[in-house]
């Protein structure tokens, strides 16, 4: 790999980097950088794909996949880090992040709220059936193609039992309404009736998708590092706060990688067959669109009937559909604080939906009324840090911390479901206290902070994925990694292994 990197370099090269994963499914590379000598970058596609295959036989083919990390001097000196556990995050000048356990994510805030209150679904199957006749007769006339039967142009309706197959291989039943449509067609047939991007799918495509790779799905920890926050829909209480849910049928897909689904497992303030929108848009959590396919249905043709639609040069309708109204201040979920002098926090006891806290650049802050707050994740960088007003704080889950003054961590040991901790920009004081942690699951520090974590304690919290900040030499995070095993005896060894060598 590294004679085809230095083969590949540009005149005046200095250093190379590639970073490389492999597993079952294929291999993946990043562009190799070169440093150059008058200190730009350069980017080059370099074709190592037979070579991480052979490393990833080589290696044993581990269900986790192997990780390839390789720097390669314009001298011929080359070193190359090879784990089953480490993997560069999204900003890689960062640092490096190592995963204990894959399966082990944060808990998921969606299962800790109740269900409906009213179970009752709020849609009506004959209703939808009529509307979506009326829609679709509006439509013929608009696009100068009056029909006999307005449903000729959609594909032909799907069978019950073939409808009762495709609810018995999601483990899931469609709402009555939604079950109707598909009595009437399978799909739209990319005709675009919710949207002019957007097709309604037929039941193959639903399987698929729902069965498939969920690619807005929660990452694995190699993907990005530790992040609990999902909004709450608006209304608030109607949607669970998940990214993803077995119990959300995507039945309309989108071009632009999201989805219309029906959700069959509400919170408590929702109704099942409510539509919601959720993909790669929506990695926050899910939008709340209506209560019902009925009632998205009847936007559309009110709409119609009001004139909102125009039609474009190339003859495709465009409707404007409202989206149902969103709520007042007090649903504030993120708040982010930018001042130049203290922070003013007071509007955070105002706000019964807030999760999110972001303070930086201001000189000082009391955390006093945070403690109000439903806060999950605070990030604060200040001059000075005092966390003692947060203690027995109820609700954190995750805190990162930017000061160059010592911060106290006693209060930390007081939060009973801190889960995600990140004290690499923090100067800190009795950081043996991160042992006493029980519940952290991701912790992030840089390499002297985990020496002098390590010196003076031989008991380490159950992480399930560390991350190791700055630019660490790969001997440095060999034996980091080797530490890391030595500390979390309850974990499985992952091999790691620093290779030295000559071209």
């Amino acid at each position: 790999m590294c004679r085809q990197i230095a083969g590949a370099a540009p005149e005046g090269w200095l250093r190379a980097t590639a970073n490389g994963f492999a597993d079952k499914q294929g291999v993946g590379l990043a562009g190799v950088s070169y440093k150059l000598a008058a200190s730009d970058e350069y980017t080059a596609e370099v074709d190592l794909r037979r070579c991480l295959r052979q490393a990833y036989r080589a290696s044993g083919a581990s269900e986790q996949g192997l990780t390839i990390e390789l720097t390669v001097d314009a001298s011929g000196r080359f070193e190359a880090v090879t784990g089953r556990g480490v993997s560069r995050v999204s900003h890689p000048k960062r640092g490096f992040m190592y995963v204990l356990e894959p399966e082990t994510l944060p808990p998921d805030p969606g299962d800790e709220q109740d269900g409906p209150v009213n179970p009752t679904p709020a849609g009506d199957p004959e209703e939808a059936v009529r509307l979506l006749r009326e829609y679709l007769g509006r439509r013929a006339e608009l696009l100068g193609g009056m029909l006999d039967d307005p449903c000729g142009i959609l594909p032909a309706p799907l069978p019950p039992a073939r409808l009762e197959e495709v609810e018995s291989r999601l483990n899931v039943a469609f709402p009555a309404d939604l079950r109707a449509l598909y009595g009437v067609a399978d799909g739209d047939g990319q005709a675009g009736l919710f949207g002019r991007l957007s097709w309604w799918m037929d039941a193959a495509g639903v399987v698929a998708v729902h069965d498939g790779d969920r690619h807005w799905a929660p990452p694995r920890w190699r993907d990005q590092p530790f992040r609990p926050f999902v909004h709450d829909a608006d209304p608030p209480g109607t949607v669970r706060r998940s990214v993803d849910r077995r119990g959300w049928i995507p039945f309309v897909i989108g071009t632009d990688g999201n989805y219309l689904a029906v959700d069959m497992d509400p919170a408590s303030g929702g109704r099942p067959g409510q539509v919601i929108r959720i993909g790669s848009g929506h990695y926050h959590g899910p939008t709340y669109v209506a209560d019902s396919v009925t009632t998205l249905l009847r936007r559309y043709v009110d709409a119609l009937a009001r004139g909102d639609h125009r039609i474009g040069e190339d003859g495709d309708l465009w409707i404007d559909v409202p989206e149902p109204p969103k709520g007042a201040g007090t649903h504030l979920q993120t708040l982010r604080v930018t001042e130049d002098n203290e922070a003013d926090l007071q509007l955070a006891r105002q706000a019964p939906f807030l999760r999110v806290v972001e303070l930086s650049r201001c000189r000082s802050a009391d955390l006093t009324a945070l403690h109000e707050a439903p806060v999950e994740t605070l990030d604060i960088d200040l001059k000075t840090i005092d966390l003692a007003p947060l203690a027995g704080h109820p609700t954190l889950r995750a805190v990162t911390l930017t000061t160059p003054d010592p911060v106290d961590l006693g209060t930390l040991r007081t939060l009973p479901h801190l889960e995600g901790l990140d004290l690499s920009r923090a100067s800190t004081r009795g950081i043996r206290v991160i042992a006493e942690l029980e519940g952290l699951l991701y912790l992030a520090l840089r390499y002297e902070q985990w020496q002098e974590l390590w010196a003076h304690t031989d008991r380490m919290p159950a992480l399930a994925a560390a991350f190791l900040a700055g630019k660490v030499p790969y001997d440095k995070v060999a034996d980091w990694t080797a530490q890391l095993n030595a500390h979390t005896v309850d974990r499985r060894p992952t091999a790691q292994q620093i290779h030295y060598g000559h071209r």
